[in-house]
């Protein structure tokens, strides 16, 4: 063999081999594109506050007992947790629980003028969800969604005692456990195919008696797999 064709042969040879190494890395990366696109199991860990709407009225005042019938507004954190499982890159079934704690409250007597602060009951939330996703880059996704579920109010009878030396007996809800129809919208930004964060806000409407308005923003950890 001379020396141009052992040159020749070479060339055509590491061509062969940059060939084969290209197919490989293509064939790898389009590996990692379908496994990506076949993680259709979410975990989340999420952190956020839950936003209580007033609940009662004055008009609900009845002496002896309904003295303090208006409940005003307040924030109490949230933390929780979700599972979501993909039946396409669109569409998805989940379940969200979440454990949000008290909050300090003054209530007000319209009988009397008297006053007081009371803790609120800490509750826990589930809600079953179907989600739509809606992809807006490879990595950012926008998603809503529509669910039910139910909250618990871990709540019992608690004595306060007022400014003015009154003690004021505050009664558990005669029905701890209440129903509830949720919305919600958020973002979803994944860092790699498995590692990603949700931002999403929720509008749920518990039907206690009397209703209560609860929208809860959130940011959550996801880890898919």
């Amino acid at each position: 063999m001379n020396k141009n064709t052992r040159n020749i042969f070479m060339t055509m040879t590491l061509l062969l081999l940059a060939d084969f190494g290209l197919k490989a890395i293509e064939t790898s990366g389009h590996k990692n594109f379908l496994q990506e696109s076949f993680l259709t199991r979410q975990f989340s860990l999420h952190g956020g506050l839950n936003m209580f709407a007033v609940n009662g009225a004055e008009s609900d005042y009845r002496a002896g007992t309904n003295d303090f019938p208006v409940t005003p507004a307040y924030l109490a954190p949230d933390f929780g947790l979700g599972f979501v499982y993909f039946t396409s890159r669109s569409f998805a079934v989940g379940l969200d629980m979440g454990y949000t704690l008290s909050a300090s409250v003054g209530l007000h007597d319209p009988g009397d003028g008297e006053a007081i602060r009371v803790s609120t009951p800490k509750n826990i939330v589930a809600v079953l969800n179907v989600l739509r996703y809606m992809e807006l880059s490879r990595q950012m996704r926008l998603f809503v969604s529509l669910g039910g579920g139910a909250e618990y109010r871990m709540a019992e009878d608690e004595e306060y005692v007022s400014p003015l030396g009154s003690r004021i007996m505050i009664s558990a809800p005669a029905k701890p456990l209440s129903p509830l129809a949720a919305v919600g919208v958020g973002m979803q930004y994944m860092f790699s195919a498995a590692l990603g964060i949700n931002l999403e806000c929720r509008a749920s409407y518990i039907f206690r008696d009397p209703a209560q308005l609860l929208i809860a923003p959130a940011l959550a950890l996801v880890l898919k797999f």
